[in-house]
């Protein structure tokens, strides 16, 4: 009996409508509930929040403004600055005070201290008794001491500190610390300590419940000044005060008074120490018992509209399931229970046109649908599986992206030669350029030339096309599309035994193969070309970082010389004789070219990146000018040139070269050698005619310290520097020899070098000899091309040469 109940339709609708009707009167009766507790909570709450506004401003406006005047009459009385000046500042204030008694403060402790900040004189209000300990200088002290700042009660800020600091360990106090001037000099500090367990018993009366305070340093404890000693502090309070915001609160369970607990609205408001550090929080506890109201009228009521409800609902769903529902739906049961049988055959009976009728009508429908669906779906099931395998090797090959280009499509011929099953081959053709011509570029299988397919190139159209050759088989080729564009074509070849047709939905599959593979290709591309000119930018940047960094220290050796010299100089001129200061002179001259040499060197830097260097060339004697070059590079040497340089050729050999430029080329060759010459053995400048190539060899060699063979061929780059380190040997930017390559291809000539290390180099200049041996910009200049004017450029100073 009771399981046939539990299994009967109208028992589970009657127990469903008293369900529905209970949630309904327990929603109602919740959202009244939940409600009048909402109110007591958020009157609570509002009570705590208006009485902890109270708290914070009795402190600041009471406590703080009564401690400010205090300490303010006291700090201003001259006897107690002359003491804390004293020799014994300790003797001197205990006198002062034995013969005058100060105000004492309800509730407070006072604190002199002297210039150092130690406590020499306290004095504690009889109120407080004997509950407060010995105390030592609070923060307030040195923030007084440090010429900080203490205003209260909307006054002007004063010198000194106030606020709520922790003194003697963990005694929360309010303190107004004040400094005492003497002779205009700060000799001690007056402080007035009011400790928060007292003020907050003495201003009760206002509060009219428990106060707590709770420590910034630990914000797991709270001390109830007014209950006496301390508790946990609430979990969730504790985690409000870690939020930002001016008032924290909180609904929790406190102790009320002697014994008993109950639910509490805490709220608490942060408070500062005198440097503006957190100190704690403050805060009152309202009990939510003083807020409630009568709840049991209301309980009372719901209940019994509830068990009415109730009662109504059940009989009214008992008559209508009796006559309207039970036994269509029997018969309803019969028929669907055949149809989860299998059977779809046996209809369902209809006897009338109401919904039950009309859901047995649809029942029958369903029933000759699922039938013809069942058919449908057991052979779409085989066409879902193989398009699935196909879509699957599509997205394989097209995530090959990053690979690149040669492997992603390999990827999407060997995809292609497998869709459709067979023994089938594939081919990727993209078109060449504008033209009408495909050129394979992967291959999968053993596919016949594309040549051999007339009328392949058709596919370039826009069209599918299917080809049929007696020799090879069948081919399939879809258009590879590109922004509107077809950019080559995927071809399938089925081979003449034993392959299997390509059908439309593996065309379908191609084609979305084609043209995203298109796609892949040309973001492939592009992703390659990004990397190269990401590696690229990395370069110049690293390049860019070496430059700064050698300019830099370049810069910085002349100036520190010149300014070092020329103070060196006005410090000694009335005591030095004529022959040190000109010494001196010397020094910051030879300075100031090396300065000067670096600047031009950084112009004609920026110049040689113009694409058409300015010349002016003309025949150049080459003895003069290498004597000449020689001088100017002496010139940055104090006492002359470190190493002895010959030259070596005849007065009458001429270059055809412009006469700026060519000195620009032999001084930073020759400055090259001099220094790496590294003070040892001769630097040899020798020159010669060849008459058969119409150009002069000039060679420069040197002894000294050579280049590794591995950065041979690196020498002539932007900024190379054998040693780049910051602490290397010997200075330079890393131009010199760059813009010398650049000098000598405008000129039409070459440059050549080669060193052993440890034993020398040897730079060879093949320079044209006339105007007809001449290439390149000079070349233009022989032929009287129109050029710019030549850019002026700055006459160095003149440096003598020792």
């Amino acid at each position: 009996m009771v399981k046939s109940l539990r299994r009967s339709f109208a028992t589970k609708l009657i127990v469903a409508g008293c369900l529905l009707a209970l949630i309904v009167v327990g929603g109602v009766a919740s959202y009244l509930i939940y409600s009048r507790a909402q109110q007591t909570r958020a009157a609570a709450q509002s009570n705590a929040d208006n009485r902890v506004g109270v708290m914070a401003e009795v402190l600041n406006r009471f406590t703080g403004v009564q401690s400010l005047s205090a300490a303010t009459g006291l700090a201003s009385q001259r006897v107690l600055g002359s003491a804390l000046a004293a020799r014994h500042p300790s003797s001197a204030v205990q006198a002062v005070f034995a013969a005058s008694t100060p105000v004492d403060l309800d509730g407070e402790v006072l604190l002199l201290s002297d210039a150092s900040g130690n406590v020499i004189y306290n004095r504690t209000s009889p109120s407080l008794g004997s509950s407060v300990p010995a105390m030592a200088a609070p923060p307030a002290v040195q923030t007084a001491l440090s010429h900080g700042q203490c205003a209260r009660g909307g006054q002007s800020p004063v010198p000194g500190g106030c606020g709520v600091e922790l003194v003697s360990g963990q005694i929360p106090a309010y303190v107004v610390a004040l400094p005492v001037a003497h002779s205009g000099r700060v000799v001690g500090v007056v402080a007035y300590v009011a400790p928060l367990t007292f003020q907050l018993s003495r201003f009760q009366a206002l509060f009219n419940f428990p106060t707590a305070f709770i420590p910034a340093s630990r914000t797991d404890v709270e001390l109830r000044p007014t209950m006496g000693g301390s508790a946990p502090t609430d979990p969730g309070l504790r985690t409000a005060l870690g939020q930002p915001g001016g008032t924290y609160r909180a609904i929790y369970d406190a102790p009320v008074g002697a014994g008993t607990t109950e639910a509490v609205a805490g709220s608490f408001v942060p408070v500062y120490g005198s440097a503006g550090k957190l100190t704690g929080y403050i805060g009152v506890e309202v009990p939510l018992s003083q807020f409630v109201g009568d709840e049991r009228t209301d309980i009372l009521v719901l209940a019994l509209i509830s068990i009415f409800l109730v009662l109504v609902v059940a009989f009214t769903v008992i008559v209508f399931v009796e006559r309207f529902v039970k036994r269509p739906i029997a018969r309803l049961e019969g028929g669907v229970a055949r149809i989860a049988g299998g059977d779809y055959t046996t209809g369902i009976p209809v006897r009338s046109q109401d919904e039950l009728g009309r859901l047995a009508t649809n029942v029958n429908t369903m029933r000759d649908a699922i039938a013809g669906y069942v058919r449908q779906i057991e052979d779409a099931r085989g066409r879902l599986d193989h398009a699935l395998e196909q879509v699957s090797g599509v997205s394989r090959a097209l995530t090959t992206t990053t690979a690149g280009v040669p492997t992603l499509q390999q990827a999407v011929v060997r995809t292609a030669a497998s869709i459709g099953g067979g023994p089938r081959s594939a081919v990727l053709a993209v078109r060449q350029g504008d033209t009408d011509t495909l050129e394979a570029v992967a291959t999968d299988g053993d596919p016949p030339p594309l040549s051999d397919w007339p009328g392949l190139a058709e596919v370039l159209a826009g069209q599918t096309l299917r080809l049929d050759s007696a020799k090879h088989g069948s081919l399939v080729a879809v258009p590879m599309f590109y922004q509107d564009r077809v950019v080559g074509t995927l071809v399938i070849v089925t081979a003449a035994k034993g392959g299997v047709t390509v059908d439309d939905s593996d065309v379908d599959v191609l084609a979305v193969l084609a043209n995203n593979a298109a796609i892949a290709m040309e973001n492939a591309r592009l992703f390659e070309q990004e990397r190269d000119t990401v590696r690229r930018l990395l370069e110049l940047d690293s390049l860019k970082t070496d430059f700064l960094a050698t300019v830099q220290h370049e810069l910085r050796t002349p100036l520190t010389a010149i300014l070092g010299l020329a103070d060196l100089l006005e410090m000694c001129w009335g005591m030095w004789a004529e022959g040190p200061k000109l010494e001196a002179v010397r020094d910051i001259q030879v300075a100031a070219k090396n300065l000067y040499d670096i600047v031009e060197t950084i112009i004609d830097y920026a110049v040689m990146e113009d694409e058409n260097l300015e010349l002016t060339p003309a025949e150049v004697p080459l003895r003069e000018t290498i004597v000449n070059t020689l001088g100017l590079v002496g010139e940055r040497y104090r006492g002359g040139l470190p190493v002895p340089v010959d030259i070596e050729g005849d007065e009458a050999v001429t270059a055809f070269a412009d006469p700026e430029r060519l000195v620009q080329v032999l001084r930073a060759v020759l400055d090259n050698a001099v220094k790496f010459s590294d003070g040892r053995g001769r630097v040899t400048v020798s020159f010669a005619p060849d008459e058969v190539a119409r150009e002069v060899r000039i060679e420069v060699a040197d002894q000294g310290i050579g280049i590794p063979a591995d950065d041979l061929q690196r020498v002539f780059d932007r900024f190379f520097q054998v040693d780049n380190s910051p602490t290397r040997k010997y200075g330079g930017t890393g131009m010199g020899l760059a813009l010398v390559k650049r000098m000598v291809s405008a000129h039409g000539a070459r440059v050549d070098v080669e060193s052993t290390l440890g034993e020398g180099t040897r730079v060879i200049l093949s320079w044209p000899a006339s105007p007809e041996a001449a290439a390149g910009e000079a070349r233009a200049v022989a032929d009287d091309r129109p050029k710019p004017a030549p850019r002026k450029r700055s006459e160095p100073p003149a440096v003598p040469v020792q």
